[in-house]
């Protein structure tokens, strides 16, 4: 069992955890909120991994699941060739080696959940 550590970030708290906090367990997750328009997340401009990532938005009002409360632009690909739009509960599976981000809160109902599951044990960027 492993506390977890909470880091304040840019205007809000994040938690971070890796292999040195999950016994060597080799992932590494981010877990925080978002809660206002514009630039969201840490990453703001493209780029790429080594590893495999997985991004996932959900809503954060317990009786109501399936409500993002947001909608969100994703940016895919070499000069962020490809931009997603969505507005309901999203995973966005990233290929290590596939440029990915920025993130883009275009509006915002009610604060979400932003995790980022990063198949290694610590973070390169």
């Amino acid at each position: 069992m492993v506390t977890l550590p909470i880091f304040k970030g840019k205007g809000a708290e994040i938690m971070a955890v890796g292999a040195e906090q999950l016994n060597g367990l080799n992932v590494h997750i981010i877990y925080a909120y978002a809660f206002k328009t514009g630039l969201t997340g840490m990453s703001t401009k493209p780029h790429v991994h080594n590893y495999d990532e997985a991004i996932f938005f959900i809503g954060s009002d317990p009786h109501n699941f399936s409500d993002l409360g947001a909608e969100v632009e994703f940016a895919i690909g070499p000069d962020q060739e490809e931009k997603h739009v969505f507005s309901k509960p999203t995973a966005v599976v990233v290929p290590a080696g596939l440029p990915h981000c920025p993130m883009v809160t275009k509006r915002i109902d009610k604060p979400y959940l932003c995790m980022a599951v990063s198949m290694t044990g610590k973070r390169s960027d």
